[in-house]
């Protein structure tokens, strides 16, 4: 592989107007090292999926070991992953996250440098919670083109900025996705179908639980001019690159929904997760040559945002003080499902007769979608559990009740929080439970403490599942201070 170190400034376009509003300006750091603009695809499709979320910078650490010995420095893997605690990644204006865009590209046409991306995750790190949280933006979604009223898959814009100049692809997509979820993004990594499979399989594979068994008469076979079929049956098991890449990729089933984008989204999430999860169990990311090894497989087929030496510090930092079982990761996807269908829509989006998906709001209008996206960050194991809550009156009154749904709804707009009148009128107290325990703990616990209600177990009044909610909330009548000293 071959590395050059570039500290000129980027090259100005030769247009400026169309450079105009492309990208966000960033100072130039002269330790930074710029990965190649030109790299040979393999034959690919879908992927990105599974780099190693926040290790995508770690491959950096490879690169510079390479260059070291390639200028005659002696560099060492000691050298760069050290222990010192001051070096932190770029973080948002928060200062409590860390935001990653991943990319897959579907360069199947190996001689088009004009690639549309299948694959595009919006990735978060929280440095409260150690949490990772997935957002999938899908590829249908309509965004608008730099400097025009005019609007576009967002699949398209790395194929669009890179016709612009080569190179910027990347950046142009970041931009778009910065736009559309309100976050900053301070790093982004972009990985073909072979560094995904040569990374599953470096790995020894990967365990993941099939929920839904589907069959794909539609596969491409391997000369991308004929189909194969593949089928997944549900339930646990280990999957190799090829089946992890085919398990990821398949969209054309007819079974339980999963020949949709969005659920092949979900699936390429629960890869992440896999290949996270192996990383920490099998212990690889605490030693440095396997990580090395690791990245050195995937360095060919990979492309990531310019980066320092700390940056890399700092990841494995990150690494070395993520104990097992510290942070979860959680995951969504933008499609006309999320935040229960209120900000996403595939109805009249454009006046074409091709599937597309854009804002309830309107083209270009994403206020919902950023204050959907920023509450999900806040508290994703809420939002990731999408429970469906009822309310009822059971001695409060109806009016009172209804007007504590409002209050419930206004606190919690995006989710699935119903008012279904009264059941009974002489009941006492605020009971909230879960009709199956267990299932959605984390609703349990957020609104149970957002309504100070210590009663969490299903009364003995209630002897039916009502109407099938998974979270059901009774606002009896208030509990005077004078009836409480009595029972005492």
């Amino acid at each position: 592989m071959t590395i050059s170190i570039d500290l000129e400034e980027k090259q100005v376009l030769k247009n400026e107007k169309e450079k105009k509003h492309l990208f966000k300006k960033k100072e130039k750091d002269p330790d930074r090292i710029k990965t190649p603009k030109k790299i040979k695809w393999g034959k690919t499709t879908i992927v990105a999926i599974s780099v190693i979320i926040l290790s995508v910078l770690a491959f950096g650490a490879y690169k510079i070991l390479k260059i070291s010995g390639d200028i005659g420095l002696k560099l060492k893997a000691q050298d760069i992953i050290s222990k010192e605690e001051d070096h932190v990644l770029e973080k948002d204006s928060t200062g409590k996250h860390t935001n990653f865009l991943i990319v897959g590209i579907d360069s199947r046409d190996a001689e088009s440098k004009l690639l549309n991306t299948d694959s595009i995750i919006f990735v978060s790190f929280d440095y409260e919670t150690k949490d990772i949280t997935l957002i999938s933006v899908p590829r249908d979604f309509y965004v608008s083109l730099p400097d025009e009223f005019w609007f576009k898959k967002i699949n398209s814009f790395y194929s669009y900025g890179e016709g612009l100049e080569e190179g910027s692809g990347l950046e142009m997509l970041q931009t778009k996705v910065e736009e559309l979820v309100g976050e900053e993004i301070q790093y982004y990594a972009m990985l073909d179908l072979k560094g995904f499979v040569e990374l599953i399989d470096a790995l020894g594979g990967v365990y993941i639980n099939v929920e839904n068994s589907f069959t794909d008469y539609s596969y491409p076979a391997d000369d991308d001019l004929n189909y194969q079929t593949v089928s997944f049956t549900a339930g646990p098991q280990t999957m190799d690159g090829e089946t992890a890449l085919k398990y990821s990729r398949s969209r054309h089933s007819l079974d339980n929904g999963e020949g949709s984008d969005f659920a092949r989204a979900r699936r390429q999430q629960k890869v992440i997760e896999a290949v996270k999860k192996e990383l920490f169990d099998s212990g690889n990311y605490t030693n440095p040559q396997i990580l090395l090894d690791l990245l050195n497989t995937v360095g060919e087929n990979l492309t990531i945002s310019e980066f320092t030496i700390d940056d890399i510090k700092a990841v494995l930092n990150i690494f070395n003080n993520l104990d097992e079982g510290e942070g979860e990761m959680f995951s969504f996807v933008l499609d006309p499902n999320a935040a229960n269908g209120k900000i996403i829509t595939s109805k009249n989006v454009t006046t074409t007769n091709a599937y597309a998906i854009g804002p309830v709001l309107g083209l270009g209008q994403y206020e919902d979608i950023h204050d959907y996206v920023n509450k999900v960050l806040a508290n994703p194991s809420f939002y990731e559990e999408d429970a469906s809550i009822y309310v009822y009156d059971t001695g409060l009154g109806y009016q009172n009740t209804y007007n504590e749904f409002l209050d419930l709804y206004e606190k919690y707009p995006y989710s699935n929080i119903r008012f279904m009148g009264s059941l009974f009128y002489d009941k006492e107290g605020t009971i909230i439970y879960e009709h199956e325990t267990g299932l959605k703990s984390a609703t349990l616990l957020e609104v149970s403490k957002y309504l100070k209600a210590e009663n969490t177990v299903k009364p003995e009044y209630i002897t039916s599942n009502l109407n099938g909610e998974d979270i059901t909330i009774l606002f009896g009548k208030t509990v005077s201070e004078e009836a409480v000293e009595t029972d005492e």
